[in-house]
């Protein structure tokens, strides 16, 4: 069975790129959305193996999307991709005594593709 995949970006054309990659290494994007509340609603409606979420979002960041899901779904498997975020910011969102998986902008397909392979 294919992975499900939701990407949170809100530029269109790293929403983009990121279903090309995800789809050619035989994924399922079940999703997509733009800003921070969308990403909350989209997760609970979609049920995703693995979510792909920027930092920087419009109306709430991905820290606080991240959050919110973690606190109803602690078993939610979020990669951060992101061109400006800190690993400070990140902090308490990974399993006890880690931090959550992050790859930075830009990035190497092969980065992506181990990013989410750790989370399978």
């Amino acid at each position: 069975m294919k992975r499900r995949v939701l990407i949170v970006d809100d530029t269109a054309d790293i929403r983009l790129m990121l279903r090309y990659l995800i789809e050619r290494e035989n994924y399922e994007i079940v999703a997509e959305a733009s800003d921070g509340v969308e990403a909350v609603e989209m997760f609970f409606e979609c049920r995703p193996d693995i979510t792909i979420m920027d930092v920087d979002l419009p109306f709430k960041s991905g820290v606080q999307a991240a959050r919110e899901i973690l606190s109803r779904n602690g078993e939610a498997r979020i990669i951060f991709c992101s061109g400006t975020a800190k690993h400070q910011e990140l902090s308490g969102l990974g399993a006890a005594g880690e931090l959550p998986r992050f790859i930075r902008k830009p990035f190497l397909p092969a980065q992506l593709y181990s990013a989410m392979d750790m989370q399978c």
